[in-house]
């Protein structure tokens, strides 16, 4: 009697650890710029390190005093500028008014020197958006640093004045894409450490703003994100 109990209670807890490991929780959709519920890769960049880096670098960027100078500066400059060529005679569009007091920013090389394949992308377009949105920028997608976005199609609306179809009276004329004032580059940087079973996980984001017109640096961020995790005693 004693060892068919025995088999009985083995085999209930062998079908409870059968029915714990086979269930499954539905897919459900999480806000993606909730770090605290994003799931944490162990040994690899996760998308709560890009979005904490991105939208960290991008405030730090538009609170720099430096930054801040910078802006107040280019607008300045833009002003006299403006007022010396409409004094000699040319014309300026309202949307070239619109635009001439924001400095335009070009994404430029962010190398990745983790050993992972990465998309530096994840960060950048967060960048962007936040930059752009705040006013205080205009951005150029006509030209882009290896690894970033531009859009072919500046280029091609230029060369519909050889299509016979084409109204060429709306057809976007050359020497009209504006020059980047400003280029943002970076470097990510991955570091491990382990003592026993426990592992630690860091890496290290910089970002520099170059004004092309002088070729100096305008504002530089250094961001190091850091993740600890104790191995489990049966390798989980």
């Amino acid at each position: 009697m004693l060892h068919k109990r025995h088999f009985l209670y083995a085999g209930v807890l062998a079908l409870l650890l059968l029915a714990g490991c086979t269930s499954t929780t539905p897919s459900r959709y999480v806000d993606a710029s909730d770090t605290t519920a994003a799931v944490i890769n162990k040994g690899r960049m996760s998308s709560a390190d890009w979005v904490i880096i991105s939208q960290e670098a991008a405030q730090a960027m538009l609170t720099a005093p430096l930054f801040q100078e910078y802006l107040t500066a280019y607008k300045i400059d833009a002003e006299r500028i403006m007022k010396e060529n409409e004094a000699a005679g040319e014309t300026l569009s309202t949307r070239e008014k619109m635009t001439y007091m924001k400095p335009l920013l070009m994404l430029s090389v962010i190398q990745n020197n983790t050993g992972e394949h990465i998309d530096s992308k994840l960060m950048t377009e967060r960048l962007r958006e936040v930059l752009f949105n705040s006013g205080k920028v205009r951005f150029t997608t006509y030209v882009a640093g290896e690894g970033q976005s531009f859009d072919e199609a500046t280029a091609y609306a230029r060369e519909l004045q050889n299509d016979p179809n084409v109204n060429q009276r709306t057809v976007m004329k050359k020497g009209k894409v504006n020059a980047y004032d400003l280029s943002l580059a970076g470097v990510i940087i991955k570091q491990t450490a382990r003592d026993g079973r426990a592992n630690e996980i860091s890496y290290m984001f910089s970002l520099t703003l170059t004004d092309n017109n002088t070729g100096e640096g305008v504002w530089a961020y250094t961001k190091e994100l850091k993740r600890q995790h104790v191995q489990g005693g049966f390798g989980w």
